[in-house]
């Protein structure tokens, strides 16, 4: 077992408030950033001041980086500020063929740890409540628990309150190291490390599925469907989105989506033409939420602008549900603006037709 002490890794807490430290075997380090959406033309060295200064900057679009280490059998992933790695979907991405040990520290929510193995989340919980977990198999990890500090089963004589860890993600990032043998030395974050700007869009996780229509006629008629209906649901739904914003016409877009509606599988990588313009309305997006935060860039955006800038959010998100080989995620994504959106992007009378539709062909 891994001879490290509390103190051997306290020093996480100059990461800030917020970020996570994923570990991922025999994964090689670029292979690792693109797991998590690393957009190629960013991957460069650059020192964690360079990452935080433009996460500020509204020229930027306040961008969330992630850094890599190669720690031999282990690469470890840093994303300061960020939690992309901890979430199930980007998790279950990263860990298929491999195993992944997660620790994230978030002061303004929930701290995590999570252990997946090829795309199954075995033990996950709240390094401050240790005692209470899930996954496949929770206890995986007891004895290790136990040796870092974290008490999986506490004294039945403590309430709830005695069971509290402060700073847990200490204990829970040393845990990380008796998982994996492996733990750097601060001194390997100073000066420059490979790193890369982080897109979610396009790191091949499966799309976080809404709840998806409130109705429940909507709902058992989408669960009734047949696939090729449920694709084609999805397909037509998403370029009625795009004519309604004014997307139609985007380079590739409607291949793209049509391709989808057939059930070929659909990559959009960064660097293509559809790809470009999908980052900048994401880019765009970031900076219409971040400005209303940012006192020196408030001005920066017009009330109309930040709408526009939200509708292609909601486009983008809805678009790659669609793009999304499961047809039952296709549709519930495709509809959720439809359904729950913005009034620019609802509209009754296609609900009712689709919901039509479904039924009319279950009834054949």
């Amino acid at each position: 077992m891994l001879e490290v002490t509390h103190g051997d890794v306290a020093w996480i807490e100059s990461l800030g408030e917020i970020f996570c430290l994923t570990f991922i075997k025999q994964v090689e380090e670029t292979e690792a950033l693109k797991r998590l959406g690393a957009v190629p033309d960013t991957l460069r060295p650059r020192t964690l001041q360079e990452a935080q200064d433009a996460y500020y900057s509204y020229e930027a679009g306040y961008p969330v980086f992630a850094f890599v280490l190669n720690l031999g059998t282990w690469a470890l992933l840093i994303e300061p500020d960020g939690f992309k790695a901890s979430l199930i979907e980007p998790l279950t991405a990263l860990s298929r063929g491999t195993e992944v040990v997660s620790v994230q520290r978030h002061e303004y929510a929930d701290h995590g740890f999570r252990y997946a193995v090829d795309g199954t989340l075995v033990t996950g919980f709240e390094p401050t409540w240790p005692q209470v977990r899930w996954g496949s198999e929770p206890d995986r990890l007891v004895g290790k628990m136990r040796a870092a500090g974290l008490d999986p089963v506490p004294p039945e004589d403590e309430d709830e309150d005695d069971t509290y860890i402060s700073r847990a993600y200490i204990p829970a990032f040393l845990l990380a190291g008796l998982i994996t043998g492996a733990v750097p030395h601060p001194d390997t974050l100073t000066g420059q490390v490979l790193s890369a700007e982080i897109e979610p869009w396009f790191n091949g996780a499966p799309p976080s599925l809404p709840h998806g229509p409130t109705d429940s006629g909507m709902r058992a008629a989408l669960e009734a469907a047949p696939p090729r209906l449920l694709r084609t649901v999805a397909a037509r739904e998403t370029m009625r989105l795009a004519t309604v914003l004014n997307l139609h016409t985007t380079p590739g877009l409607a291949e793209a989506v049509a391709a989808a509606e057939r059930g070929e599988p659909v990559t959009i990588s960064p660097e293509s033409e559809l790809g470009t313009h999908i980052r900048s309305w994401l880019i765009r997006s970031r900076q219409a939420g971040g400005s209303l935060n940012d006192p020196s860039a408030q001005h920066k955006m017009s009330d109309d602008q930040r709408t526009a800038a939200h509708m292609r959010a909601w486009f983008v998100n809805a678009l790659k549900g669609a793009l999304w080989p499961e047809p039952l995620a296709a549709a519930r994504c495709a509809l959720y603006p439809l359904t729950q959106g913005p009034p620019l992007l609802r509209d009754a009378a296609q609900e009712a037709a689709i919901l039509h539709a479904l039924r009319g062909d279950q009834s054949n």
